[in-house]
Order: structure tokens, then C-alpha cells, then sequence
């Protein structure tokens, strides 16, 4: 081996190394942008289940809770009687990559008519 290629030898682990935490803060801010995207889906498939349920009739917190995946769970569903069916909103606790960090809350409102 010649002086300059075992001087080179470790520079691609150094490289490395010093990317390493670049690229790991990278994926959890992907997860975590995936993580806040799927929970507002959930959220608004929630109120609408909730929404639905009241229009027919049924309870419209079961139907959100039944909604929503098993790791999520709603803060609060609230609703109204509106003129021509129902109003229902949903709100669940944003989850996170890093429990210490608080990312708030989502709020999916959802206005469904009467059924016939």
C-alpha cells in the first residue's frame, strides 16, 4: 500500500460519522411529517364516522372511537344538530417520534346530511 492510501483509509467511516446524525435527523422529521399526515386522515375519517353515526341515528363517539386506529384515541368529540343533518368534530393528540416533544393537537370538523 502506498503512504497516501492508508492515509485515505479511514475517511470514508470519518465521512461517515459526521453524516450519520445529518441523516437520522432527516428520517425522524420524514416519520414525523408521515406521522402528523396520518393522524389528520384518521382525525377526518373519525368525524365523519361520527357525523354519520348521529345522522343515523346511532352514537356518534362510539363510531369515532371505532374509527380511529387502536393507537390513537380522540380527546374530544363534540357536535351539533344543524338545519339539514349534523356537525361533528374530532380531536386527537398528535403523536410523536420523541415523546418529549408536544406537537399539539388536530381538529377535523365533518357536516353530514339527514338520512332520509
Amino acid at each position: 500500500m502506498s503512504r497516501s492510501s492508508k492515509r485515505e483509509r479511514g475517511t470514508a467511516a470519518l465521512e461517515f460519522v459526521g453524516a450519520f446524525p445529518c441523516l437520522l435527523l432527516a428520517g425522524m422529521i420524514a416519520l414525523q411529517f408521515g406521522l402528523v399526515g396520518w393522524a389528520t386522515v384518521s382525525t377526518n375519517d373519525a368525524a365523519k364516522a361520527a357525523a354519520r353515526a348521529a345522522s343515523l341515528g346511532r352514537n356518534p363517539t362510539t363510531a369515532a372511537k371505532e374509527a380511529l386506529p387502536g393507537s390513537l384515541a380522540p380527546l374530544s368529540v363534540t357536535g351539533s344538530k344543524l338545519s339539514g343533518g349534523y356537525s361533528y368534530t374530532v380531536e386527537v393528540k398528535v403523536p410523536s417520534v420523541l415523546p418529549m416533544i408536544d406537537f399539539g393537537s388536530i381538529r377535523r370538523t365533518v357536516d353530514m346530511p339527514t338520512a332520509p
